[in-house]
């Protein structure tokens, strides 16, 4: 008798819980959509020009040749020499990385008939990533990888190293330009905006991306146009607002 009366007061105890439980949800739920009555969201965005202080660029040797050892020795000697290049001429060691080595290999055929010669030619791409940290030093650069018989350049993109006062001066304007959204917002329906309780970045980098090109710079290679370089940011406000 005592076991029933306990098994009894523990399934009592459990139903309390679950009642209990489901009136605070429900509770949560309308004071949720309240609040999200009472609310309005808005994107803002902002954007920062500065001047680049990098250039990173990809050089490379395609080299063909009838036996894949002859190919690959003589891809290695000439990425060898730029390499010994580029460094004689102030690159860092740490600025120099390797980012591809192919070999591939192509059948001939004859044109009259089609047919296969028999014959086969081997390919090999090397390609070294470099980062020039001095932007007046890329025609230099670019000179010496020729020279040493780089037949691949690509990739001259244009960077800044350090974006963090850029990224703010953008995060603030998105944030001024996000206020003023809502404001607009909030007199077109007649009432008076609140403050923010909820920000979400939307590109936490930012984008950068070219605009126009301004400055050329000479030098012993081909001349450079730096330009100016946009970082762009998306903030996405909600606002509390008073009716």
């Amino acid at each position: 008798m005592k076991d029933s009366v306990l098994s009894v007061i523990g399934i009592m105890f459990i139903l309390l819980i679950m009642l209990s439980s489901c009136s605070n949800g429900s509770s949560l739920l309308s004071n949720s959509e309240v609040r999200l009555s009472d609310t309005i969201s808005v994107s803002g965005f902002g954007q920062a020009v500065g001047t680049p202080d990098m250039v990173v660029m990809q050089l490379g040797v395609n080299v063909v040749a009838d036996q894949i050892g002859e190919a690959i020795d003589e891809s290695n000697s000439v990425m060898g020499n730029i390499k010994m290049s580029l460094l004689g001429a102030g690159i860092a060691e740490k600025d120099l990385q390797t980012t591809n080595f192919n070999v591939w290999f192509e059948d001939r055929y004859d044109p009259m008939t089609g047919q296969s010669t028999g014959e086969r030619l081997y390919h090999v791409d090397s390609t070294l990533q470099v980062k020039v940290r001095e932007i007046d030093q890329t025609p230099q650069v670019l000179e010496v990888a020729l020279e040493e018989g780089a037949n691949n350049i690509y990739g001259l993109n244009y960077e800044i190293e350090d974006r963090t006062a850029l990224e703010a001066e953008a995060r603030s304007a998105a944030l001024d330009n996000a206020r003023s959204r809502a404001d607009q917002l909030a007199r077109e329906i007649g009432v008076t905006l609140g403050e923010p309780i909820y920000i979400n970045e939307g590109y936490s980098g930012g984008y950068v991306y070219p605009v126009v090109y301004e400055t050329a710079i000479g030098g012993g290679g081909p001349p450079i146009s730096a330009g100016q370089l946009t970082i762009g940011i998306q903030v996405n406000v909600t606002y509390s607002m008073n009716r």
